[in-house]
């Protein structure tokens, strides 16, 4: 019965709840409000008092007991208030590692001179980030921690955005599906071997980066460049100044070639991004051999940054 009833529910906010992309305000027609176990009691205690007062034809019971349902109802139309009218948007978010806890950025705008309180987002009850205080026509951003376990494209799942404030009587909430997803890459092999070797049948290039061991030979000066690289004498015969440029050998490139590891897909696409990683870190340029895509050796964030997408996208599921 409980099963059935819940997917009944689930099914009423999947459809009253669509997915919406930019920003969304709340409205009135999709807030919620219950009073919490707090509030029951509150009420109880309510109904006792003013029981008591009919019973002995107190005066003064009549007073509290409808002091208190004007407190509760003031408290109630707070706490609406409190959520309506809000207004939120979810950020880029950096892609990660499966394995990792990706961050979703949402900022909420409050264009209300009145400040809210104690907002609550959750995507489950383990998952969930808090806006203690957004001052009146301010607003605030949360990062909300959602765990990435497989590779590819990671959603932001439904959001669930309550408040109890003030005095916890009454709990008010709404539901939200921002569309907004993050890339999730390969967890790289823990203990992955050694870079695998030059294969001559690609290509016999030799690449050099920037360093201290080769003069390499002169451009013109840009700003930062240290004084003890300009070349004074040759400045001298130039209309602008000119720096000595210097570079270090690296070998010749490097071919990651998944076609030709024997392993299951996911360990191969584990080990692949260990070794752009390892590639990377030691300023080695590298291509990539992925299934009929080919990426020429380079050696830069955004060389990376396509990789990584490549092995996160292959066949991948969310």
């Amino acid at each position: 019965m409980f099963n059935f009833v819940h997917s009944l529910w689930q099914r009423f906010i999947h459809r009253r709840h669509p997915a919406v992309s930019g920003k969304h305000t709340i409205t009135r027609q999709k807030l919620y409000i219950l009073p919490t176990y707090y509030g029951l009691a509150f009420g109880v205690t309510i109904i006792t008092l003013l029981v008591g007062a009919l019973n002995y034809q107190l005066s003064l019971g009549f007073f509290f007991a409808f002091l208190l349902c004007g407190l509760a109802h003031a408290v109630m139309l707070r706490s609406y208030a409190n959520l309506l009218g809000l207004e939120i948007c979810a950020g880029n978010t950096s892609a990660v590692f499966a394995g990792e806890n990706a961050r979703f950025a949402l900022t909420l705008y409050n264009h209300k001179a009145q400040s809210r309180w104690g907002i609550r987002i959750s995507s489950s009850p383990q998952h969930h980030c808090e806006a203690e205080h957004i001052k009146g026509l301010a607003h605030c951003i949360v990062t909300l921690a959602i765990p990435a376990q497989h590779r590819g494209r990671l959603a932001l799942p439904r959001l669930r955005i309550e408040s109890t404030q003030p005095l916890a009587l009454f709990r008010c909430w709404t539901y939200l599906h921002l569309r907004q997803d993050v890339l999730v890459y390969p967890a790289p092999e823990a203990d992955a071997p050694p870079l695998p070797q030059h294969n001559p049948a690609l290509d016999g290039k030799e690449y050099r980066v920037t360093g201290n061991d080769d003069f390499h030979g002169l451009r013109e000066f840009q700003r930062g460049d240290a004084r003890h690289d300009i070349a004074w004498k040759q400045s001298a015969h130039s209309a602008n100044l000119m720096v000595r440029q210097y570079q270090s050998p690296l070998g010749e490139s490097l071919w990651l070639d998944g076609d030709a590891l024997p392993l299951a897909q996911e360990a191969k696409l584990s080990r692949l991004c260990a070794w752009i990683l390892k590639a990377h870190e030691q300023q080695r340029p590298y291509g990539l051999i992925l299934h009929g895509a080919q990426y020429a050796p380079a050696l830069n964030h955004e060389h990376q940054a396509r990789c990584l997408s490549l092995l996160a996208n292959d066949g991948a599921q969310t």
